[in-house]
């Protein structure tokens, strides 16, 4: 997709937020609200495997509608159209530009499944046409371009969400709930071991386990655990039958950090080069906090544990009840959540903002089995702003950026 840069351009009806950051969305009363509402007009930038996911789910959602998809490769937009389900595929618009095509048909949301190295130019180019914008993760391909588009947001003051799917899990929900009441934690783990043998870019691409799972464990374990990294100690493998280029099998040990400082530690170990006994991709959970105890395999419900035995049962009876009623999760979740907070004009969940550590914490994994030592994500933080600073072609982003007192207290101030 083009880089080119446009114009400042009003934002469209979904409203810059004007509200601190708030729980997420309850998807069935966030759906059951929609009702009768003018669902959100969305463009697809990028028509491949994820991109046709989201155009499945854009036109199955009532709080959006397909209404174009834009690729670089001739025939693909018309593809993904047809295997969405529109009843009328030649009413949807397609194109090369996904931001130009949108502002063509008065899109209100762009949503960005594009491959890593084109989520910096595509997202710069919709904020600064007042686009909101809805990012497949990672937030892009290096932490430098990360920072610039936290830049850029605040720049333009256009919503931007990155969707980290693992998050709307009503599981995961609950287990923070969980954790939230009998915490702080001391270990979290979470253990993830899948035969597979991608083929295409990851294949090649160095660190493809980090690069492609690790993302989804680390944001989960901050969002449960409600602690953020301070530093972490990685290590990779490669066993001799591998058919990737780079390790993908690793382990990391992070050191966390809560809001009152109360430390603890969260330990992943993932790979895909192990057969037999596999784990859902969800990964295999534990939990230990200082009043209770939680695990969960990754698909069913998770398992609580406290030193009362009748406050337990209670505990999980609740649990049981609360995931009783199906709800939508994933990206389903996402669109619902990132729709939902457009209309309500308060930051959704996973605003880019919030997302930079979890992408910092699988950028810090990869220095430390490089360099094959302990990294302090602060430090790793401040390198990333000064690469981000050197690279950034916008004055008014580049002056932001060097605003920073530090790249932690920007994050914390927003």
């Amino acid at each position: 997709m083009s880089s080119e840069s446009t114009a400042h351009a009003a934002p469209l009806t979904s409203a810059v937020p004007t509200s601190t950051r708030s729980a997420e969305a309850d998807p069935n009363a966030a759906l059951a609200a929609a009702a009768g509402q003018q669902p959100l007009r969305a463009v697809v930038v990028g028509a491949g495997g994820m991109g046709r996911w989201w155009a499945r789910v854009i036109h199955d959602s009532p709080m959006t509608e397909l209404v174009g998809v834009a690729d670089l490769v001739p025939g693909m937009p018309e593809e993904s159209i047809a295997q969405s389900g529109v009843p009328v595929p030649s009413a949807v618009a397609v194109g090369t530009d996904g931001v130009d095509l949108a502002l063509e048909v008065g899109a209100d949301v762009l949503i960005n499944p594009t491959v890593p190295v084109a989520h910096h130019p595509v997202t710069v180019k919709a904020l600064h046409a007042g686009i909101p914008v809805l990012g497949e993760k990672p937030v892009t391909e290096t932490l430098p371009e990360a920072l610039s588009l936290m830049a850029h947001s605040e720049l333009t003051g256009v919503p931007f969400m990155v969707s980290q799917s693992r998050r709307f899990f009503p599981q995961v929900r609950e287990l923070r709930r969980f954790v939230a009441a009998h915490g702080p934690t001391v270990l979290t783990s979470a253990f993830f071991s899948l035969f597979t043998e991608h083929e295409g870019f990851r294949a090649q691409q160095q660190h493809p386990l980090l690069r492609d799972m690790g993302i989804h464990a680390f944001d989960t374990a901050r969002y449960i655990t409600g602690t953020d990294p301070v530093a972490v100690t990685a290590h990779g493998a490669n066993p001799s039958w591998s058919v990737y280029a780079g390790d993908a099998t690793v382990t990391c040990t992070f050191e966390m950090a809560g809001a009152d400082g109360t430390g603890s530690l969260f330990v992943y170990n993932g790979s895909w080069n192990a057969r037999g006994l596999p784990t859902f991709w969800n990964s295999e959970w534990r939990i230990g906090a200082e009043h209770g105890s939680a695990t969960w395999d990754g698909t069913g419900a998770p398992v609580l544990g406290t030193e009362d035995e009748e406050r337990t049962r209670e505990l999980q009876s609740a649990l049981e009840q609360a995931l009783a009623t199906p709800e939508p999760d994933q990206i389903d979740a996402s669109i619902i959540e990132f729709a939902t907070a457009l209309r309500e004009g308060r930051t959704p969940l996973c605003e880019v903002h919030e997302n930079i550590l979890s992408f910092a914490m699988v950028e810090a994994a990869v220095a430390s089995v490089e360099r094959g030592t302990r990294v302090v994500i602060d430090e790793l933080l401040e390198e990333a702003r000064a690469e981000a600073i050197a690279a950034e072609v916008d004055p008014d982003a580049r002056a932001i950026m060097q605003g920073w007192g530090s790249v932690r207290e920007a994050l914390a101030a927003r």
